[in-house]
């Protein structure tokens, strides 16, 4: 079974590595490929990173199956992954896949409050062997502010340390408005899928809701590629990567002990 990533006899990502299909990439990394008593004598969990991927099922006018998000990340985070194998210790998680409602186009939506104690309830069960440190890697342009929202939440509530990844923030961005030029990132979805879009209307993306105005978009997106797709891709996987070892540099929190005053 190789889900769509296999492209005429050759793979942006080695399928042969993977056999635990709720994280579509190398086992090595997969939270769930693990027995249970495997993380009682996990080593230095509070130094590993432990990885959320948040896909949301959707149509972004752009001609391609619902679960593109999930096609893309799921790829671009498992190359990543390999490429800082001997720079930092990591975890995936089963993705989030059902997220707050984002448009008319989305999916199998939740209400915003069952859906934020969803990423609450995961994170700190994840938690629960020692594990602190948490990266919420999403791919919607929609559940940018969400996860910023649920990252501080667990923060605040739960004394975890947590960074979060947007797609947008490595030049891809599925938004029709936001997102400008999209080239770029068809070109790598149809490396990934082993085909074209189907025909669609550009004016259909305008039915999408629009982006808030208080998310602040700081990179431009990335257009198509003259050496082709994988060259392309590579780079977004190097972007990836660099903001891996980047939060892995940050020290782990240290345990905030109260002082005589503040707790008079």
């Amino acid at each position: 079974m190789c889900y769509r990533l296999c492209v005429r006899g050759k793979s942006f990502i080695n399928v042969s590595n993977m056999k635990h299909y709720l994280y579509k990439g190398n086992d090595d990394f997969a939270w769930h490929a693990r027995p249970w008593p495997q993380f009682d004598e996990y080593e230095s969990p509070e130094q590993t990173l432990v990885i959320q991927p948040v896909y949301s099922i959707a149509d972004w006018c752009m001609g391609r199956p619902l679960d593109s998000e999930e096609v893309l990340g799921s790829a671009l985070l498992d190359k990543a992954l390999e490429s800082t194998r001997e720079d930092l210790k990591a975890l995936v998680l089963p993705p989030i896949r059902f997220s707050p409602r984002q448009s008319s186009a989305s999916m199998f939506h939740l209400d915003i409050e069952i859906a934020h104690q969803i990423m609450v309830e995961t994170i700190c069960s994840a938690a629960l062997p020692g594990f602190k440190r948490f990266v919420l890697f999403n791919t919607s342009p929609f559940l940018e502010e969400w996860i910023d929202v649920s990252a501080r939440d667990l923060r605040v509530d739960h004394d975890l340390q947590m960074f979060c990844m947007n797609l947008s923030g490595v030049g891809l961005d599925f938004h029709p408005t936001r997102g400008g030029d999209r080239s770029g990132l068809d070109s790598i979805l149809t490396e990934l899928l082993g085909e074209a879009a189907e025909a669609f209307d550009p004016a259909e993306g305008m039915s999408l809701d629009p982006i808030p105005a208080s998310v602040v978009k700081t990179n431009d997106p990335l257009s198509a590629h003259p050496a082709g797709a994988g060259v392309l891709f590579d780079g977004v996987v190097e972007s990836t990567a660099r903001l891996l070892r980047e939060i892995n540099t940050h020290p782990p929190l240290v345990d905030y002990v109260l002082n005589k005053e503040e707790t008079e």
